[in-house]
């Protein structure tokens, strides 16, 4: 009897032990998908579809598949095998208009660049290619441009200083939906995390009993979307800036209104 009541108690604690180590090595890879995505994009004018590249590729050691496998990655053709299909799964297993892997552009953003971003009293002028001797395409703007760097009169730290800083750097943020591969330790995983908002889930009910969250249009409606489809996942977000170094073309890969990026309160 006593073995009974232990072993399943055991089993999780097993289990719970290697999802753990294998989330924590996700969020490691995270920080460095992060960081090669932001580049990519600092050089090809901010573009999402090759910052998402980027970030899939950089985290091709921790996807799992939908045969809820990791796929190897020790050659060449190994990692374009995984690569093709983690590209296709990933536009597959959207939920909530949210990917499992989708870099969000969090600056600048178009007020910033056009001096009508909130946060100050006095507008910033208009940054485009137009700035510097009145040349260039309003839908152009020069990373390099003296006119919109930081004058030597302002403080880089605070006020205008910073938010003209900020016109020219690319800010972004990787939004992990991780799929955890290990059985029961995934589900038990989700449970706890969609109970944090979500109450009822605590209960740890059947699996086959649907989710249905309060909230819309967030991480966790997308992660409750993923349990009903039995894909259990957990939210990892990791936020990296990095200079421009290619102009923006407003007009080619169109920056976001707002800052769409997930904050924490302190």
């Amino acid at each position: 009897m006593e073995t009974a009541l232990v072993i399943p108690l055991f089993i999780f604690l097993i289990l719970g032990i290697l999802q753990l180590g294998m989330i924590a090595q996700t969020r490691v890879m995270a920080k460095y998908a992060a960081y090669r995505a932001a580049r990519v994009g600092a050089m090809h004018h901010a573009s999402q579809d090759a910052m998402n590249a980027a970030a899939i590729f950089h985290l091709l050691p921790v996807l799992v598949s939908d045969s809820e496998t990791i796929l190897p990655t020790s050659s060449t053709s190994d990692i374009l095998l995984k690569y093709n299909r983690a590209m296709i799964e990933n536009q597959n297993r959207s939920a909530d208009g949210r990917r499992l892997v989708q870099v969000v552009i969090c600056g600048p953003t178009l007020g910033e660049l056009r001096g009508t971003a909130s946060g100050s009293a006095s507008p910033l002028p208009a940054g485009s290619q137009r700035a510097l001797h009145g040349l260039g395409s309003n839908n152009e703007v020069d990373f390099d441009d003296p006119e919109l760097a930081l004058p030597s009169t302002m403080d880089a730290q605070t006020g205008d200083g910073m938010r003209r800083y900020n016109r020219l750097r690319l800010r972004v943020q990787l939004q992990l939906l991780y799929r955890m591969p290990i059985p029961f330790a995934n589900w038990i995983m989700t449970r706890s995390y969609l109970g944090l908002s979500l109450p009822s889930v605590l209960m740890m009910t059947r699996k086959s009993s649907p989710i249905t969250p309060k909230t819309t249009g967030t991480q966790l409606k997308a992660v409750s979307e993923l349990a009903n489809r039995r894909i259990y996942t957990l939210p990892i977000n990791v936020s990296y800036a990095m200079r421009m170094q290619s102009n923006l073309f407003l007009n080619r890969f169109k920056l976001p209104d707002t800052n769409d990026c997930i904050h924490y309160k302190p």
